[in-house]
């Protein structure tokens, strides 16, 4: 049988598309982006671990081969006999794979097992991924006999015939980058969410959590011994003592110990403090962003998911100083923490300054967007995405039913497969644009607009060109791409209203963009089949000739049958 050469580049694409690391890699993307936000725990966790080990060997030999390659040094020698001369190529193949494999099993070690290795972890993927972190996790060493499953799948590569070439292609061009996007996307992100405050030790202690996990417990504590802006780590067995059984939280209402009368309170699900000097019997807005700034914050937030939840505030804590006074401490979830000093000067200061022995890390307040700015944020979040799902649906419904017309009904099933693809994208992204599009959940967001536009807009392109190289429909299908393309631009002018006139509030403006998309649409597929029916005559009809697409001869001239003499 002709096999693959160990040291070609066929044996390490045939190796990248093997069965087992594709799986890998699909379980990978699924654990890391669905699996792990559903059910959080030991199981996922060590899901991700095992599946990367499996499939980063081969991504990690493939990109170097084909570098080489690249520059002309690496022949690509195919379909070699086993055991038929120099094993050079042999040697030199798994000598790569065994490298690939050593060095995945080091760096994973490296990380898991050092708090030194996972904080360079953290901050190299924070670079490549956004904010991330990778901890450090002995138990997960228990994944590295993966590593075998990765060699034992070389070593099948290498044994199995050389791909086709077709599957070369699928190789370099889709399994390598959605590889790459899944090792890109493993690392959750930490999302800090300032969801508890408490007093401890005559001192103010802050509970942080992370939001990506959809959690609202604190997984970190932070002391502020001036009360904010700037926190240190809990001392020595502190973690222990919060983490068993930590001392009772703050709620949302509270006052001076000095001054019984001076009580503050949070709104439920808003980003706003009330102060009374009473007692409570009277209270009075004391800090507030009000709501169309709180939608507009949001566009800044990475990751935000329900701002009302997310970004509300959640506790209080009044602190009596020394010196008279009071400060302030409110925790409001993603946006960190808000802060009155003794004046009575409120400051938004984020996350504040985490200072220890060796580092000082600042995490400031995110600045608030202004109306032009979060308005075009939105626009190409949300409304670019459904403009051109909403255009080349009305245009592939239109071009598909011309074609149907002029050549019959058989291209409807073909056309049907991208329309039905399409929309189920589009159902799938009106919630995450109702939302606000605040997520950034690459690849969800990645995939689902790259799912509106290569299912929509390319059969869509297919049929434009189709039917404008059939010259009766040129004038038809022109109409059509105008409608589309009219269609298309009506998507985004409820934010185009508000980037002119500050009307609609931000809220109002995002939630009528999915909607308008969806009228659109509705309205303009039924006109683009309309235009198609009454204007292009069905195949076979009288009306059309026979053949309908080509004129009847002329008729020939009369001529004198009679023989001519000389």
């Amino acid at each position: 049988m002709e096999r693959s050469g160990g040291g070609s580049i066929d044996s390490f694409l045939t190796w990248l598309i093997h069965p087992v690391t594709v799986a890998a890699t699909a379980l990978l993307i699924l654990n890391d982006q669905v699996l792990k936000a559903a059910y959080p725990g030991w199981l996922t966790g060590k899901l991700s671990d095992v599946a990367g080990l499996v499939m980063a060997p081969p991504l990690l030999a493939v990109l170097p081969v084909l570098l080489v390659a690249g520059c002309g040094r690496l022949p690509v020698r195919r379909r070699t006999v086993r055991g038929a001369g120099p094993r050079s190529g042999h040697r030199m193949g798994d000598l790569l794979a065994a490298g690939s494999v050593l060095v995945v099993g080091m760096g994973f070690a490296a990380v898991k097992a050092t708090p030194e290795g996972a904080a360079t972890a953290s901050a190299v993927w924070s670079v490549v991924n956004g904010p991330s972190v990778i901890l450090a996790d002995g138990t997960d060493l228990l994944a590295l006999p993966a590593l075998g499953l990765a060699w034992w799948t070389w070593r099948s590569a290498v044994a199995r015939p050389s791909p086709a070439r077709w599957l070369r292609m699928v190789a370099v061009l889709v399994v390598l980058p959605i590889a790459g996007l899944g090792v890109a996307a493993t690392s959750a992100p930490r999302y800090d969410d300032a969801v508890a405050l408490y007093e401890w030790r005559d001192v103010a202690v802050a509970g942080i959590g992370n939001a990506y996990h959809d959690s609202r417990e604190p997984y970190t504590w932070w002391i502020g011994a001036d009360d904010g802006p700037t926190f240190s780590e809990l001392p020595e067995g502190g973690y222990e003592l919060f983490s068993k059984q930590p001392p009772p939280a703050a709620s949302g209402e509270d006052c001076s110990a000095r001054d019984p009368g001076h009580c503050f309170r949070i709104v439920p699900r808003r980003l706003a403090v009330q102060e009374s000097r009473d007692g409570g019997a009277n209270w009075r807005v004391a800090w507030q962003v009000d709501e169309d700034a709180r939608q507009r914050l949001a566009t800044a937030i990475p990751g935000m998911r329900d701002v009302a939840e997310y970004l509300s505030s959640r506790a209080l804590l009044v602190r009596d100083q020394p010196d008279g006074g009071v400060v302030v401490l409110v925790a409001n979830g993603r946006d960190g923490f808000v802060r009155r000093d003794t004046a009575g000067r409120w400051e938004r200061i984020g996350f504040g300054t985490l200072a220890g022995d060796s580092f000082r890390h600042q995490q400031p307040a995110t600045p608030i967007p202004d109306v032009a700015e979060a308005t075009v944020t939105v626009g190409w979040r949300v409304a670019v995405p459904l403009s051109v799902a909403v255009g080349s649906l009305v245009v592939l419904a239109g071009c598909a039913t011309l074609l149907a017309r002029r050549y019959g009904w058989f291209v409807i099933p073909i056309a049907a497969v991208g329309g039905a693809l399409g929309l189920v994208a589009l159902g799938v992204y009106v919630p995450y644009a109702l939302r606000g599009a605040n997520s950034d959940d690459a690849v969800g967001s990645v995939l689902v607009v790259a799912l509106i536009v290569g299912m929509t807009a390319v059969p869509a392109g297919v049929a434009v060109l189709v039917a404008n190289v059939t010259e009766p429909s040129q004038a038809v299908a022109g109409r059509i791409c105008v409608a589309g393309t009219l269609a298309g631009a009506m998507v985004p002018l409820p934010l185009l209203l508000r980037l002119l006139t500050g009307w609609p509030p931000q809220r109002a403006a995002v939630v009528a963009v999915p909607i308008v998309a969806v009228v659109v649409m509705v309205v303009g597929v039924v006109w683009a089949i309309r235009c198609a029916v009454r204007r292009v005559p069905r195949r076979g009809s009288s009306s059309a000739g026979t053949p309908p697409w080509t004129p009847p001869d002329p008729p020939w001239p009369k001529t004198d049958d009679a023989p001519r003499t000389a």
